[in-house]
């Protein structure tokens, strides 16, 4: 039994083309649950016009994305949970093809690279997401699920983005997404920490096949420079803390714990010259320290990258890689 969740939010322009790729495989869905954050744009009254569905249920509430998510997973029955969110597609085949492989894999998470297209569905370069990385590094051309070493490295180093990618290319299993809630408090990195805080207790599955879209838009509201650098902040906190409840030991750990204070500092020096560089006015003396600085962060970004490539190297033995039974 699969539940659908689709989350909206004045998001009118792209439903046309989401209820179309919909429709193709909306009949493999025992339920679909709208979750509107009250649109004002018409995005809500066009899905009661055109989203056909035996079992269709639309709930509205206040604004808040992971918020929507959650109450749409929290009122679900399914077995597995899909989350349709708006303007990412996914075809039947791959659908089908992820139910099946979470079945087989006994999975609780199933992850799959999607392919990039802008809002009116072309193609978009590719943005180097996690999965395909993930993908690649596993040296598999078949499905594959990670041990929970490998998950939580993984899921370390990768953050603060998600190995998750866009969930509209995922599958969860049913009680094991309504049991543990999406994180709302760190704006839209909330699957980052999810999959940090849950890696090591799911047992996640991967796919190389790619069978779905992630819509490229603009976002609605642009996060101001501090901000931004609070949530990298508070980012790089919770990955402290997943330090103390690790399920890696020994060498592993102590090379995390390097990974995250350099990437620390990193964030520190990235601050430090955005400041520099946003100061006025600009003095010869800003422009020297400007210069050294980026001189620097350059430097600790090649060691963060080489860092990232050795932990990577432990786990190149393939034993954190697992073939899925066909």
């Amino acid at each position: 039994m699969l539940s659908v969740i689709l989350p909206t939010y004045n998001c009118r322009p792209l439903m046309k083309r989401h209820l179309a790729a919909m429709a193709r495989w909306a009949d493999l869905a025992e339920e679909i649950i709208v979750v509107d954050s009250r649109s004002d744009d018409g995005t809500l009254e066009f899905i009661r016009a055109n989203l056909r569905h035996p079992k269709l249920r639309i709930i509205e509430r206040d604004r808040g994305l992971y918020e929507s998510w959650n109450e749409g997973i929290a009122t679900s029955h399914g077995n597995w949970i899909y989350i349709s969110t708006a303007g990412d597609t996914i075809e039947r085949d791959h659908l089908l093809h992820l139910l099946a492989l979470g079945e087989r894999a006994s999975a609780d998470v199933v992850i799959s690279p999607p392919c990039f297209v802008d809002e009116a569905g072309d193609p978009h370069p590719d943005l180097g997401w996690p999965p395909a990385k993930v993908v690649a590094a596993s040296g598999s051309t078949l499905p594959f699920t990670l041990t929970p070493e490998a998950a939580f490295v993984l899921a370390f180093i990768h953050c603060p983005s998600a190995i998750l990618g866009s969930s509209a290319s995922n599958l969860y299993l049913g009680k094991h997404l309504r049991s543990r809630p999406f994180p709302v408090d760190f704006s839209g990195a909330g699957d980052s920490v999810w999959i940090l805080r849950h890696a090591a207790s799911s047992r996640i599955c991967f796919t190389p096949k790619v069978g779905s879209t992630f819509c490229v838009h603009p976002k609605e509201e642009k996060p101001s420079r501090s901000s931004h650098m609070e949530l990298v902040t508070r980012l790089l906190a919770e990955k402290r803390k997943a330090l103390e409840r690790p399920c890696v030991d020994g060498e592993l750990i102590r090379a995390l714990t390097e990974e995250g204070l350099l990437h620390a500092k990193v964030q520190d020096i990235h601050r430090e010259r955005r400041g520099l560089w946003h100061a006025r006015p600009r003095t010869f003396k800003a422009g020297s320290g400007w210069t050294l600085l980026t001189l620097s962060y350059a430097w600790q970004r090649l060691r963060l990258h080489l860092l990232r490539g050795r932990i990577r190297a432990k786990l190149s033995d393939g034993s954190g890689f697992q073939r899925v039974p066909s």
